[in-house]
């Protein structure tokens, strides 16, 4: 997301700088690299409250350094901290992304998490939802007015995706291939679709599926695999650099996710590359994939409907290629990069009528 953002912005003739708490990952180190933007690693390696200290003073001096004129915090919780190094080193426009529906099932560390919220109210300016349903659970969860807030869809670079072979003759000697991409952590669920495709495998079903991402749930997965019998079937491709290439030679994709899905934006992605979609019929996916009309929507945790709804897709592939162009189409209008970058850019203070000619202005 934040390289999309710089991508456009850098074109617009503002000057971003990207500020990193922490030198790892590095994975798109060579993308920004490419970018020539300038980058700031705070190092925040301390435990404990004073490491919130150490933060509030690395990001004043780096706001009096470049004299930023806006700040978008990606963390939520210690955008609290990032915010008062912003503010005392002059910074007008702050707001912070929300990229996740609250989970409140730890309540104490999620009493600690709505303090931090609260702590940052009065010197952020808009917290910045990636769905209307992650707005609904910000306000319900921590008190915020909704004037507090606002809604911005996650982007797609959508000239890096080109239409699928979905929607291409099939070769019959193909195994009918489903792909999903996503962290491999709790708040995905890539297991359901793991234990879906033993169900199509038990069925006579010439299926693969490929799982791109790696997180802290890869080696519960491999191991899954090899119990159920499916290293045949499903393969685990890792953190990968092509996802728009691997995006193009699936006949489905698959997001098997939690309610605690707060957008997906590999199921923009899948949408942009006209791939037909089954997914979790989570708040955020319904948001997305127009209650089910751009794409079949199946209850999460179901193993047995998410098998069903793919035989579906195979059964009847007409009605998947009429729900794969609707969903590109559709998501050419509200999930491009380009309007993310602008609607973001707008929060922060910046008029995106006419390319910018003052190329000085900054934002961090």
């Amino acid at each position: 997301m934040a390289l999309v953002l710089c991508q456009h912005w850098l074109s617009w003739g503002i000057r971003p700088v990207l500020v990193i708490l922490k030198s790892t990952p590095a994975d798109l180190a060579p993308d920004f690299d490419a970018l020539a933007t300038d980058r700031v690693t705070l190092g925040i390696s301390k435990s404990g409250l004073v490491r919130y200290f150490v933060l509030a003073a690395r990001v004043f001096s780096t706001a009096r350094k470049y004299r930023a004129e806006g700040l978008l915090s990606m963390p939520f919780g210690w955008h609290a901290f990032i915010a008062i190094g912003a503010r005392l080193g002059g910074v007008r426009n702050i707001i912070a992304h929300v990229g996740n529906y609250p989970n409140d099932r730890h309540k104490s560390a999620f009493a600690k998490f709505r303090i931090l919220v609260q702590l940052g109210r009065p010197l952020t300016d808009r917290l910045v939802c990636c769905s209307q349903y992650v707005q609904q659970g910000t306000m319900k969860y921590f008190g915020v007015r909704q004037r507090e807030t606002a809604v911005v869809y996650n982007g797609v670079p959508v000239q890096e995706f080109t239409p699928s072979v979905a929607l291409r003759p099939r070769e019959r000697s193909k195994s009918f291939t489903i792909g999903m991409v996503a962290r491999l952590e709790k708040h995905k669920d890539q297991t359901t679709l793991i234990r879906a495709a033993k169900i199509l495998k038990e069925r006579g079903r010439d299926i693969r599926v490929e799982i791109v991402g790696d997180g802290s749930q890869r080696q519960m997965l491999e191991q899954m695999i090899d119990a159920e019998s499916l290293s045949d079937r499903v393969i685990l491709l890792g953190m990968r650099r092509d996802v728009p290439a691997i995006m193009a030679r699936l006949d489905l994709f698959a997001f098997s996710t939690t309610p605690d899905e707060g957008f997906g934006i590999a199921l923009a992605e899948a949408m942009i590359a006209r791939v037909p979609i089954v997914a979790s019929d989570v708040g955020a996916c319904r948001e997305v994939l127009g209650d089910g009309s751009l794409g079949l929507l199946v209850p999460p945790a179901d193993a047995a409907a998410l098998a069903d709804a793919i035989d579906a897709v195979r059964a009847d592939p007409q009605a998947a290629r009429i729900r794969a162009s609707r969903a590109r189409e559709t998501a050419l209008q509200k999930f491009s990069g380009e309007a993310m970058a602008r609607e973001y850019g707008a929060l922060l203070g910046f008029s995106f009528a006419a390319r910018l000619s003052d190329a000085g202005r900054q934002t961090a």
